[in-house]
């Protein structure tokens, strides 16, 4: 009697036999075939990516675009910096001094109020689009600089919902990590499993696949294939101990502060430091609609030291010419005031901070009026220099040099990593 294999069963079997393989976020995703690099010359020194991104949307009127003594203003004092514009919060004390290191957009805008398809557009660059999945900044990055021979992942999430990497294929996804210092799950052999056993049960599944290849096709195989064999060589991997703490010394955790945040921020370090292009550090809570003053305050004392040491930890290191740093969240908040001291959703003009390598820092694009809203609260169009997301998109692969005029197959339409729309703000960078 012959038994036919599904694919299901495969991966099933399979995955059971190398324990690794379906628990992380990383390994977990679609499986598609791995999109074939060809070694092409790069014009930029940019070789890695942090994302700080803040879920639930920072407000820019109690982080980096105050009214003080305006009816919309906050009842903070601002912190004035040898940058014109350039004028944070009191409770930023350390970014305040990083101010000729930063490059400040107080005229970001989009028209994307909700969460999750705002969350969407500044990962992406892209609106939602129900029929098409668009990859993050960091699959994008990890598609464009990764190396698929690299003992770790190429893109690091730490913290935060998994956002995979769409058309751009399961290779590009994030390896999510939810308490980062904490023991990574399932990254050890199981109890009574050694490396001897390890490979016989992925001699099994070799044979396994030889016949499910016999009936499905080689794609699939292949993309498994280099699922867990990725997952294998990060688990034999000593690079492994980058994910952790232990042997950080006492001064330089000392200099990030204390908590969640901090902690993912020395690991960012670590990570682009051994070689991972792309790292995304969430710090969520954001979502100030009510005690919106005495919240935000508490989020920038969780954000301003890390934030700031890790600028000076890479600039140490001769590290933050040749990375990124980006900071932003999905939209900002409503210049009135809701009746429970916070603020609405706003997406009509928000703020982001760049820093690091390619970036023209030690200057601010775009302002507001004196109220919050724009130059011409009358005229709701005259936001000075704005960037729409898949405008800072654009800039950002000009800066990279990104493959942007290459078409990628998405079923069976033709995508790219960048909207063709988008414009450069040459201003960022030149």
């Amino acid at each position: 009697m012959t038994t036919s294999l599904s694919r299901r069963d495969f991966l099933r079997t399979s995955a059971a036999a190398g324990g690794v393989i379906a628990t992380s976020s990383f390994f977990s995703h679609t499986i598609r075939g791995e999109d074939k690099k060809t070694a092409r010359v790069r014009n930029s020194k940019i070789n890695h990516v942090i994302l700080l991104f803040m879920e639930g949307g920072p407000s820019q009127l109690e982080t980096f675009d105050l009214k003080p003594g305006k009816e919309t203003g906050a009842p903070y004092k601002q912190i004035e910096t040898e940058v014109p514009g350039f004028a944070p919060a009191e409770h930023f004390k350390e970014i305040a001094k990083r101010a000729e290191d930063l490059l400040l957009i107080k005229s970001m805008s989009s028209r994307e109020g909700n969460h999750s398809r705002a969350s969407y557009l500044l990962r992406t660059g892209y609106i939602p689009n129900p029929t098409l999945k668009h990859p993050s900044l960091g699959s994008i990055v990890a598609q464009q600089l990764g190396d698929p021979t690299f003992e770790l992942p190429n893109f690091v999430k730490l913290r935060g919902s998994p956002f995979p990497a769409g058309y751009l294929g399961v290779e590009n996804n994030p390896f999510v990590i939810s308490r980062p210092g904490a023991k990574i799950e399932n990254l050890d052999y199981a109890a009574g499993v050694d490396q001897e056993r390890m490979d016989r049960r992925m001699k099994l599944v070799k044979e396994m696949e030889r016949d499910f290849a016999k009936e499905r096709g080689d794609e699939a195989v292949e993309a498994h294939k280099a699922m867990y064999e990725k997952a294998r060589k990060l688990m034999d991997s000593p690079l492994r101990k980058k994910f952790y703490l232990e042997d950080e010394p006492d001064e330089i955790r000392k200099e990030y502060g204390e908590g969640a945040f901090a902690d993912s921020c020395i690991i960012a370090r670590r990570l682009v430091e051994t070689g991972v292009p792309a790292v995304e550090v969430t710090l969520g809570g954001w979502d100030t609609h009510d005690d919106g003053f005495n919240r935000c305050q508490n989020l920038i004392g969780q954000l301003d030291r890390p934030w700031a040491a890790l600028i000076n930890d890479l600039k140490r290191r001769g590290l933050y010419d040749s990375t990124l740093v980006v900071w932003m969240g999905e939209f900002g908040r409503t210049p009135k005031l809701t009746g429970t001291q916070g603020r609405g959703h706003w997406p009509g003009n928000f703020c982001a901070v760049l820093g690091g390598g390619g970036v023209k820092t030690a200057q601010v694009i775009g302002e507001t009026d004196e109220l919050g809203y724009n130059r011409d609260s009358k005229n709701q169009n005259t936001l000075k220099d704005p960037v729409s997301p898949a405008d800072l998109y654009k800039t950002i692969g000009t800066m990279m040099d990104w493959e942007m005029s290459k078409e990628f197959e998405a079923g069976n339409r033709p995508v790219w990593l960048v909207d063709k729309e988008a414009k450069n703000v040459e201003k960022i960078y030149k």
